[in-house]
């Protein structure tokens, strides 16, 4: 019989052995850069920026490079089949750079501490290639012994700079990664990720998730990041790595949507925990999106898409202007984005939600799967040196987005619902970087961000609509000053330090025009941090199986103004005991208050139905005779006295690269365990069953909750003392009565839950050759959780959630196959969801896994005659073969169809064309 935990875990199993044995042939192989099979290049910029993004985009490897460090510095023309090293090499020959290896996939580009070399012979097809020194001067070479080097550039999880300690994992994804993906928006991309959970907050699920209580707070259908599956809260959202103001009714999340993808250079994935270096709330790790700020010319785009079956049409329209100079540059970005709904009448496949009386929607056409959107954006970013010590720089960003959603309202058939929603935000920095002597640099930021909520619901029947409207200000401005230098040098080389400071004010404020201000609240936190990077092995002493021995240290300590100090430690160690093979590990803690929308929430509610109505349409047998008849509280909100989260994070891995000839691959493998305590939640219902069953459940088994969750025959004291804490009056349904009030069930209220722990492991591989149709490229993403659990006291037995309705799966995917010939790409992706169930109930029902193939082609016109000249063309398909959701059971309390909108879409057969001409 196929067992399903065993065939996943020997997956695993299998792809870490391939990694570990290809591990004997790694002591060949330098660190620094390698060269490999050659590739088709034709590379005609005149400025050295633009020549590293079309090496970037021809070569198929992320190339990171500080923008003021080229700024202004030409580049030869290249044209032929040369090996990548060998090209790079030539690009940036008398201009006084050189490449290094960057994490993963990744080259950085930095300043050459000696002088250029003088110009080599021209290279031939077929020419032999020199090995580790390629890219450097010999002794420069020797000395980085593939050390992450990068001067001016400052890696995501760092506060080091000129150097990234390699031990936690860190994956990049280029401009050409984004593009070349697919995707439409910022969030279709992070969605894409197996680290990252559909969960939380998102516009597939606009009425929230039943067991995601912070999700039903997100009025504004945005979307947040979500990694490891910990909310909203559990991942930090950096843009340029400075913070960005929250948003919903609560302030819980960034919304990833309003980061418009034509801007983005890069975007940096950390999935290691993070607080000592950017304080509270990057306990799953940080998602930093850089914005481009070096290009020149102009650049036009135009993108159209549509589904296959239905009426949802998307349009996205782009202009970048850009400019640099030897001293600066200056570039700006405008994008529109407009996409039409999505109706469930456009998916008759998927089950229909049933409303409150157990029939289901009268009318699909006004459902939306998902909603209309129209949005404008613009990034403005500058630099600007003055004199050889001293630089300005600063970045603006600008969102206005309107929103329009259409749905039934579940309780009272008939009663349609539209949402209009307008969210408008702004951000921006400047800051000042100077060097204060050789190696030391001081530099100072500031930063605001602001955004602005408005929602109006309107019900109607027929022709007399009802109104509400809700509206929500949230603000943060921050100070940061840092040092950053080298110590003093020893055998292994530099010890690296960074020092700074940080100060931050954060303001939130909700308030609606039926229930008035619910939230109204202000925090400030003061911080101050270090890190320190220890080579205690390296170059200058090389041992036998120890060519590289690191030990990064950081600590932060945060002073909130409305929950006392915390310190947050992280502490990593990389080994490298063979060129081309590091094993890390970390180490870290973090702190993190509520967010400002839970502090002092007014919104405690409670709801008082017959119970014998609520089990009838749920289908749930009476616990016991004495409960016939009795009338059943359910109460909802924030409870009072809320307490800070407080997580642990280790992770264990190795990162494996290796060239033979022309064919290149690399391999990572990374192990997670994170246990969250205090995570603000509702409280979890043993076996994920409907929260309506947990009276059931405390009355067969106590001992099941936590005092006080589920209360039986509540005493008229304790019935005062519950109605005294609500924020708003109590609302009767069908009858019942507050005299009649026998049950009270406050699994709703969000409170600080025990504990949540996690464990998993992740893995990519990426293997390149060249042949004689082109370069090919293979590459898998995977994620497997080992486990997921959560606790709601320490009295109560651990709660698992993985593979059940609404939570993570165990095992995601996402593998593809391409080719690269001329200014020819093709690529296929592969997407697996594994399969799973309701819930973990003898009576659970099975959901499907779902498996869908995406497919992009495109194509780059180079040193044309006339229009073509700098044109390109792309063609891509989603979900090519057009699979449905895994069909899953209906909430329509909550908007949700037959399907879980957390590890499916509904979207079906996605195609879109985009055309753009640089000029």
């Amino acid at each position: 019989m196929f067992n399903k935990t065993q065939f996943n875990a020997r997956l695993f199993s299998a792809a870490a052995a391939s990694i570990i044995l290809s591990t004997g042939l790694a002591g060949a192989h330098a660190d620094v850069l390698t060269p490999g099979g050659q590739v088709e290049f034709d590379i005609d910029a005149p400025m050295l920026a633009d020549a590293l993004r079309a090496f970037g985009a021809q070569s198929g490897t992320p190339i990171l490079f500080a923008e003021a460090l080229v700024a202004g510095r030409k580049a030869p023309r290249l044209s032929g089949n040369f090996v990548p090293t060998d090209a790079l090499d030539r690009l940036l020959l008398g201009s006084g750079l050189v490449a290094v290896k960057g994490p993963g996939r990744a080259i950085i580009i930095r300043a050459q501490d000696v002088a250029p070399e003088q110009a080599p012979p021209p290279a031939h097809a077929g020419q032999a290639q020199v090995p580790a020194q390629t890219l450097t001067a010999p002794d420069v070479a020797d000395s980085e012994d593939g050390t992450l080097r990068v001067d001016t550039v400052t890696v995501t999880g760092t506060s080091l700079r000129g150097i990234s300690p390699e031990s936690s994992p860190l994956q990049i994804y280029s401009r050409e990664d984004i593009l070349g993906s697919g995707v439409t928006t910022t969030e279709q991309f992070i969605r894409t990720l197996p680290q990252n959970f559909g969960g939380g907050s998102s516009e597939f699920a606009p009425g929230g998730l039943p067991n995601d209580i912070n999700s039903r707070q997100n009025n504004t259908f945005g979307t947040s990041a979500n990694l490891r599956g910990l909310g909203s809260r559990g991942t930090l959202v950096l843009l340029n790595g400075n913070r960005l103001a929250p948003t919903s009714k609560v302030g819980d999340f960034v919304d990833l949507s309003l980061i418009p993808v034509s801007a983005l250079e890069r975007i940096d994935v950390l999935t290691d925990g993070a607080s000592s270096i950017y304080g509270g709330d990057a306990v799953a790790g940080v998602i930093n999106f850089v914005l481009r700020d070096d290009f020149e010319g102009a650049e036009t785009s135009a993108r159209f898409g549509s589904v296959t079956d239905g009426n949802m049409k998307e349009y996205r329209l782009s202009q970048t202007l850009g400019s640099a100079w030897s001293s600066g540059n200056i570039l700006g970005t405008y994008e529109y984005f407009d996409r039409g709904n999505l109706t469930l009448a456009d998916r008759p496949n998927i089950g229909l939600p049933l409303l409150t009386d157990g029939e289901p929607v009268p009318d699909t056409g006004a459902v939306d799967l998902l909603p209309k959107q129209r949005r404008h954006s613009a990034v403005v970013s500058a630099r600007q040196a003055l004199g050889p010590a001293l630089e300005l720089s600063g970045s603006g960003l600008y969102s206005k987005r309107d929103v329009v959603s259409h749905s039934i309202l579940s309780s009272a058939p008939g009663y349609k619902q539209i949402y209009n929603t307008k969210s408008e935000s702004l951000s921006g920095s400047f800051g000042v970087d100077y060097e204060l002597a050789p190696g030391w640099f001081v530099a100072a930021d500031a930063t605001y961000s602001q955004i602005r909520n408005e929602e109006t619901l309107t019900f109607f029947l027929t022709q007399d609509p009802s109104v509400d409207q809700t509206e929500s200000r949230s603000d943060l401005w921050s100070l940061d000053a840092q040092l950053n230098g080298d110590l003093l040098n020893i055998p292994g080389g530099p010890i690296k330090a960074a020092l700074g400071g940080h100060f931050r004010r954060e303001s939130f404020t909700n308030e609606s025009q039926s229930g008035g201000v619910n939230r109204d609240a202000e925090r400030d936190v003061s911080a101050v941090y270090g890190e320190l990077l220890l080579p205690i092995v390296g170059e200058g002493n090389t041992l036998p199986l120890a060519r590289r021995l690191e030990l990064n240290l950081s600590g932060r300590f945060d002073d909130y103004s409305d929950f006392g100090s915390s310190f947050s430690p992280k502490a990593g160690i990389l080994w490298s005991p063979a060129s081309g093979l590091n094993l890390r590990t970390s180490y870290s803690e973090s702190f993190a208050p509520p967010p400002l929308g839970r502090v002092g929430a007014l919104d405690r509610t409670g709801s008082v139905s017959p119970y014998q109505l609520i089990l009838d349409r749920l289908g749930l047998p009476l616990p016991d005779a004495s409960l016939a008849g009795v009338d059943y509280m359910v109460l909802g909100g924030t409870a009072e006295n809320l307490d800070a989260e407080e997580s642990r994070t280790f992770t264990a891995g190795l990162d494996f690269s290796r060239d033979a000839g022309s064919h290149a691959w690399s391999a990572t493998a990374n192990y997670y365990d994170i246990t969250f305590e205090g995570r603000l939640g509702s409280t979890p219902v043993p076996g994920n069953v409907n929260i309506n069953a947990a009276p059931g459940i405390a009355f067969s088994m106590p001992g099941s909750f936590p005092e006080g969750i589920i209360i039986f025959n509540p005493s008229p004291e304790e019935l005062s003392a519950i109605l005294a804490g609500l924020s708003h009056p109590v609302r009767l349904n069908s009858g019942a009565s507050l005299d009649n009030i026998a049950i009270v069930n406050s699994v709703n209220v969000v409170r600080n839950i025990a504990e949540t722990q996690t464990r998993g492991l992740d893995a990519q591989i990426t293997y390149s050759a060249d042949t004689r149709l082109g370069r090919i490229s293979t590459g898998l993403n995977a994620n497997y959780i080992l486990e997921f659990s959560e606790q709601a006291a320490a009295t109560t037995p651990p709660v698992e959630t993985t593979n059940t309705l609404y939570n993570p799966v165990d095992l995601k995917i996402r593998a593809n196959a391409g080719i690269h010939r001329g200014g020819f790409k093709g690529t296929l992706f592969l997407n697996y969801s594994d399969s799973y169930q309701t819930d973990t109930t003898a009576d659970a029902s099975d959901i499907g896994s779902w498996t869908t193939v995406d497919a992009t082609v495109s194509y780059t016109f180079e040193e044309q005659v006339g229009w073509l000249d700098g044109a390109a063309a792309s063609l891509s398909v989603t979900n090519l073969f057009d699979r449905n959701p895994p069909s899953a059971p209906s909430r329509g309390s909550f908007l949700i169809s037959g399907f879980d909108p957390t590890n499916a879409s509904p979207l079906g057969r996605f195609v879109a064309l985009e055309l753009r001409k640089r000029f």
